[in-house]
């Protein structure tokens, strides 16, 4: 099998699902001077949109031409739309014997593009660690992250080179530590989002401007995550469960159910409780 790194920024790129993460993709690809041949969605609108952008070719998925040979193909579509579409893929009449195939999906494995594995692509999964909610920033969320890789060993070879070129690092994944890395993701990202809102919502409550709320907290929220990054979670916790100030607990409790906020008051208690066993962990 050709070397997939021989032709290096030549190998023609195809992104199939023409969403944030494939129009991010996209977009810092052709940033970068890849090739990019082919952008294809199912209703083809999307694709024809970020083909403009990059310069590359635009169709639906039924309409998709064969791939050709050597090159890098992308599927950037939804995890529960990966398999059908790898599937859709694979029986096209294309030559997979020099094609790398990367879905971008943090918990599924390699293993899901098993179909077109069989018809001698190498595959793999790239996954930005990073949110990218739709904007025109998120072409360059993918700068100076880490890209967790997992697949065959052509498929990380390449996937090495590809967060390079992009200004990463490649953080190489077993399949067994998928689940595990992307519930990390989840935590760091989707519920800390989550913990934000919480934060605007009491700060309404109090009286705030909501788009005032997150910039008055955010000293704190900064100052934090340093402290926790240069030490440790536990090393960098105070508060009053730290301090085990339960006059302070039982306020903040009173408070809540005094006001009805039963959803905050339901994740304080879940909070509490976890809070308490990292705060048991720390140096007396």
């Amino acid at each position: 099998m050709e070397n997939p790194l021989r032709s290096k920024k030549d190998l023609p790129i195809t992104i199939i699902g023409a969403g944030a993460v494939g129009s991010a993709l996209g977009l810092a690809f052709r940033k970068r001077k890849f090739t990019l041949r082919l952008v294809v969605s199912r209703k083809g609108e999307s694709a024809r949109r970020l083909g403009r952008r990059v310069g590359a070719r635009h169709c639906t998925l039924k309409s998709m031409p064969a791939i050709s040979s050597g090159g890098i193909v992308f599927l950037t579509v939804p995890d529960d739309e990966i398999g059908d579409v790898a599937q859709i893929v694979s029986q096209m009449r294309s030559d997979f014997s020099c094609t790398v195939v990367f879905h971008c999906s943090g918990v599924l494995e390699s293993d899901v593009l098993a179909p077109l594995c069989r018809k001698g692509a190498a595959v793999g999964s790239f996954h930005p660690l990073q949110t990218f909610p739709g904007t025109k920033a998120d072409a360059e969320g993918l700068s100076d992250i880490w890209i967790g890789i997992e697949g065959d060993r052509k498929a990380i070879a390449l996937g090495k080179y590809l967060a390079r070129e992009l200004g990463s690092r490649a953080l190489i994944l077993t399949r067994r530590q998928k689940v595990l890395y992307h519930l990390a993701a989840v935590f760091s990202s989707n519920f800390f989002t989550t913990i934000l809102s919480v934060v605007e919502e009491l700060g309404v409550r109090l009286g705030l401007p909501r788009n005032k709320v997150l910039s008055i907290y955010e000293p704190i929220i900064l100052r934090s995550f340093m402290n926790a990054k240069l030490t440790s979670a536990a090393a960098a916790l105070t508060g009053p469960i730290a301090r085990g100030d339960h006059s302070t607990i039982r306020k903040h409790r009173s408070a809540l159910n005094a006001r009805g906020l039963k959803r905050i008051a339901a994740l304080y208690e879940a909070l509490s409780k976890e809070t308490a066993v990292l705060a048991s962990t720390k140096d007396p």
